[in-house]
């Protein structure tokens, strides 16, 4: 795990906040275990001692999500970098034609295309498809070609042939849960378990690729909510959450 720097935290949590930050790679499963006290004893600048806080009746949830990371610099002093909302420009293609033929959209580039992603149309739609509806790149056929499919590795979708100016655009990101297991409530302890599966991720992404410049980044929280208690009101417990994943050199990531 790299070393984050006072700027990362700042940047990420906004204030000096609690944070848990861990670099990944791409298909990467983890865990962490937290304990949580209400009291830590130290001798000498070491934890010797805890207070365990007791969890009964608390909830406690965790959520990320992708975000977009620009001027990634890896550097003595730790990571430095700029956190914005995803995507940084949601539009990918204009459409000027479709064809009933060969299923294929024509399209100013693919560049920011690949095969798998998660797509949707704006503006004066044609070739038969749904305004605002998520579609999936199937194929790739040239550098201003492609074709889709209605489900994630489905078949191809029947276009009629059409032409016009429309849109394909990345879809904004959803939270995404991560699951809480493994809760001791009298120890204060818990599991958040880290799986890429659920994220979104696919190999073709091309914050993955072998030479991308920066990686994928998601932030987020673990919050624990605990209730009122006699004269003491309700109150939450944050820890902030910062991801950052990349590719590993061994799935062909594009």
């Amino acid at each position: 795990m790299a070393k984050f720097s006072q700027n990362t935290l700042n940047q990420v949590a906004g204030f000096d906040g609690q944070i848990i930050a861990q670099e990944l790679v791409y298909d990467q499963k983890d865990f962490w275990n937290f304990s949580w006290a209400s009291d830590v004893q130290y001798t000498g600048g070491w934890v010797t001692g805890t207070t365990p806080l007791n969890l009964t009746g608390a909830t406690i949830d965790a959520q990320i999500i992708r975000r977009a990371i620009e001027n990634f610099r890896d550097s003595r002093t730790g990571l430095d970098f700029t956190i914005t909302d995803y995507p940084l420009v949601p539009e990918v293609c204009t459409i000027t034609a479709s064809d009933s033929v060969s299923d294929t959209f024509t399209c100013d580039t693919v560049d920011l295309l690949y095969i798998g992603k998660p797509i949707q149309f704006t503006g004066t739609v044609f070739g038969g498809i749904a305004i605002n509806t998520t579609y999936y790149v199937l194929t790739i056929p040239t550098a201003t070609t492609f074709t889709i499919s209605a489900t994630s590795g489905g078949p191809t979708f029947a276009l009629t042939t059409a032409s016009g100016s429309m849109k394909g655009n990345t879809i904004k990101p959803s939270p995404i849960n991560l699951p809480i297991t493994n809760i001791v409530a009298a120890n204060g302890t818990f599991t958040m378990t880290i799986d890429d599966d659920t994220w979104g991720l696919i190999a073709g992404d091309p914050d993955l690729d072998i030479n991308a410049t920066d990686p994928a980044c998601f932030t987020g929280r673990v919050k624990i909510s605990f209730p009122a208690s006699g004269t003491q009101p309700a109150y939450d417990e944050v820890v902030f959450l910062l991801f950052l994943v990349a590719s590993d050199g061994v799935v062909n990531n594009g």
